[in-house]
């Protein structure tokens, strides 16, 4: 399948509940690395922040992409983005992306920041292709709070 009939096929909607464990099995085999955020009960509290912003792209009611958007009341973030392997390079990830920019845009966001890990090469190119930039002057820094 090439891009333009992929993106044609696309739906994009808001996750919902019943679609954690697709999307965390999607997550794993897109690579991501799981974190105690990202259990069902983290999730729960996700949905009743910004539900708008946790988006899922089906082609033929088949999840096949996830997208995770938050908004600080200043900038956007983009977490978790993940497409599953085989349909990787057809415009599922970029749909995702300009989705949740565009759902930022409507809360107010100026910016929008994608964290990204320095050793994935692929997701850095990825969102170097579509306009972000490596700050280098920032670095991230974290405390975990609870395990």
């Amino acid at each position: 399948m090439d891009k333009a009939n992929a993106k044609e096929i696309m739906k994009i909607r808001e996750f919902k509940i019943q679609d954690y464990a697709v999307v965390r099995a999607l997550w794993q085999a897109a690579g991501l690395i799981l974190r105690p955020g990202d259990e069902l009960e983290d999730v729960k509290l996700k949905l009743q922040r910004d539900p708008d912003l946790f988006l899922v792209a089906e082609q033929v009611d088949e999840i096949v992409g996830s997208v995770i958007g938050g908004w600080d009341g200043r900038r956007g973030w983009i977490y978790h983005l993940a497409v599953k392997p085989e349909h990787q390079r057809r415009g599922v990830g970029v749909g995702l992306v300009r989705e949740v920019e565009k759902r930022l845009v409507l809360k107010g966001a100026k910016k929008v920041n994608a964290q990204v890990y320095k050793w994935n090469e692929q997701s850095s190119e990825f969102f170097r292709a579509i306009g972000y930039e490596t700050q280098p002057d920032l670095m991230m820094i974290g405390k975990q709070l609870r395990k």
